[in-house]
């Protein structure tokens, strides 16, 4: 990926991330729909709107060069990140004890751009390109385990609804 092609993807996946954030108050949403986009305001709503722009990267980026090997880097980048956030979540956490909106936004903003810079560094390690197939399933659980956490989540901080 090029500067350019960089730069763009982290502004793009952004704002496709943050919109992911407001589907949820359209009419026409449903319980399928909330498999993919976050239905709380919780921590796992924000690992949530980085999984999916950052998959949503491994395809685009796989047809447009046309090379199924370019599905790992983005993949990984988006799941290296989201124990950042948790980390991040607890850190503000323990000294204000809710949820601040501002520091909110910097944090997925950081998380999407990190998440992009390290896709960009992967994308042409040997390990990350000959093992494409097992990111596929890697892809395939991560969606199985995301919705599955939606509706059937442990009693723990990071799925409580903190808006």
């Amino acid at each position: 990926m090029t500067r350019k092609e960089t730069i763009l993807s982290i502004c793009l996946l952004i704002l496709f991330g943050t919109s992911m954030h407001f589907v949820h108050h359209v009419p026409f949403f449903n319980h399928f729909l909330g498999y993919v986009f976050p239905v709380t305001e919780s921590v796992m709503a924000h690992m949530k709107m980085v999984f999916y722009p950052m998959l949503l990267l491994s395809a685009y980026l796989a047809v447009s060069r046309r090379d199924i090997r370019e599905i790992g880097a983005p993949l990984l980048g988006g799941l290296a990140v989201m124990p950042l956030i948790v980390l991040a979540f607890f850190a503000y956490w323990v000294f204000v004890r809710h949820e601040v909106m501002f520091v909110d936004i910097v944090l997925y903003i950081a998380s999407i751009a990190v998440a992009v810079l390290l896709a960009k560094r992967w994308r042409t390690a040997p390990f990350v390109r000959r093992n494409w197939p097992l990111w596929i399933v890697v892809a395939l659980l991560g969606m199985m385990v995301i919705g599955a956490l939606t509706y059937h989540a442990p009693d723990w901080i990071i799925f409580a609804d903190l808006g």
